[in-house]
């Protein structure tokens, strides 16, 4: 028995992102499902995830238009640079359409943009300070049904 990948909307961002030169020259190939590798953290980097869905029905049955939200969180160790990274991320995803890696996109929206940080003394880990630019996008796409 073989899988076949369908393409998804997460598959979708991460080539959007892993194709933008700009952010290419900033995280390089640093960009990450749900969470970060052990051996992979270095900073700075960025993380998405899938954070909600909807699918709506009809009489009909399903109607194979869901609505995503998405996180994307941009790491680095000054806030200079989250920031930054975070603007080129908003610039690449923001209104962005289109059909790569299997998905077709028909709509891709900001919705709402925090700041953070994660200062490694209260927790006692051995990282650098490191801040975070998070964003929640929404994404409606065509569903494969097959």
């Amino acid at each position: 028995m073989s899988t076949v990948m369908i393409g998804t909307p997460e598959a979708y961002i991460h080539h959007t992102l892993a194709s933008s030169a700009q952010i290419g020259r900033i995280v390089g190939l640093r960009i990450y499902a749900v969470a970060v590798p052990k051996t992979g953290g270095d900073f700075p980097f960025i993380v998405y995830k899938r954070s909600n869905i909807t699918r709506e029905s009809s009489l009909g049955g399903p109607q194979y238009l869901p609505l995503l939200s998405i996180q994307v969180a941009s790491w680095a160790t000054s806030y200079e640079s989250a920031r930054y990274l975070g603007d080129r991320v908003r610039l690449t995803l923001d209104g962005n359409i289109g059909t790569a890696v299997g998905c077709t996109i028909n709509d891709i929206r900001l919705v709402s943009e925090t700041d953070d940080f994660i200062d490694p003394q209260s927790s006692g880990a051995q990282l650098p300070l490191a801040y975070e630019v998070r964003q929640l996008y929404q994404i409606r796409w065509d569903e494969a049904t097959s």
